[in-house]
């Protein structure tokens, strides 16, 4: 049996970069934005922060005006 060596050849070419959440450098394709998928999921919370408050805000009015009419 014949042994070839396989060498993968990467197609997307690294560029250094900074993360826009916290700022640190890190190799990651053109597109890459984050350095990892915890900065990925805080620049998400982010984002959608005040949407969250609105709708927990409206959950919390909702349960207390409901327990008020049960007294």
């Amino acid at each position: 049996m014949k042994e070839i060596p396989v060498s993968f050849v990467r197609r997307m070419q690294l560029v250094d970069k900074a993360c826009v959440v916290c700022g640190r450098t890190f190799s990651g394709t053109k597109k890459s934005t984050y350095c990892s998928q915890v900065c990925k999921n805080r620049a998400n919370y982010l984002k959608h922060a005040g949407q969250r408050r609105a709708d927990r805000r409206e959950k919390y009015h909702a349960e207390k005006k409901a327990a008020a009419g049960k007294k």
